[in-house]
């Protein structure tokens, strides 16, 4: 899971690993997100609320260790998914970049073909912005979908259009509000309704 400060990363990180639990699957959280005060916190208080495996290591802590410890226990363990939480990064920050790449790397040492997807979670009421960010996290990672988060306000998620436009990436899940049900799969048909502001 990529994205920058506030896009609600580490939530859907958390929601997405319930979701896939709800549906019968195991699954492993890695809290990566060494970097920002109080994110592997936030995090192992997801994982407890919503009885969650985690894989968590101290703030300030080599994120790419943590990625590595937390692939080798989900594989002892026979896990089905390992959600990478990753520090929220600024496409502009050449060190939290390298970071991300140092991740990638730590897993293909596991497995050549990992990380297996690579999503961007953005703010939809960011707006344009979001485009200039998906598009360095693309050329970077070349990004397999998108979570689009926060639409659970008066933002529509208008960028969506942009973004799929000039990425042609697909769109998993949106965010709506602050419970983990209100993670939602993407439906076009919903989306256009409410963009278009459409009944039935």
């Amino acid at each position: 899971m990529i994205g920058v400060n506030g896009s609600g990363k580490t939530t859907t990180s958390a929601k997405l690993a319930w979701k896939l639990k709800e549906d019968g699957k195991t699954v492993t959280l890695a809290a990566c997100d060494t970097f920002r005060a109080a994110a592997v916190e936030q995090l192992k208080a997801w994982a407890t609320r919503l009885e969650l495996e985690i894989v968590a290591s101290h703030t300030g802590a080599d994120s790419a260790a943590v990625a590595f410890d937390a692939w080798q226990a989900a594989n002892s363990r026979g896990r089905d998914y390992l959600i990478v939480d990753t520090a929220g990064r600024l496409h502009t920050k050449s060190n939290l970049m390298e970071e991300l790449a140092k991740i990638r790397r730590v897993l293909q040492k596991n497995d050549p073909t990992a990380p297996q997807h690579r999503w961007l979670v953005v703010d939809g009421s960011l707006g344009s912005n979001s485009i200039e960010q998906a598009k360095v996290f693309h050329q970077s990672f070349g990004l397999t979908g998108l979570v689009v988060t926060k639409l659970d306000g008066t933002s529509r998620g208008g960028a969506l259009v942009g973004i799929y436009r000039q990425l042609k990436l697909p769109i998993y899940f949106l965010g709506l509000g602050e419970k983990a049900e209100d993670l939602q799969p993407f439906s076009i048909d919903n989306y256009v309704k409410a963009i278009f502001g459409l009944e039935g």
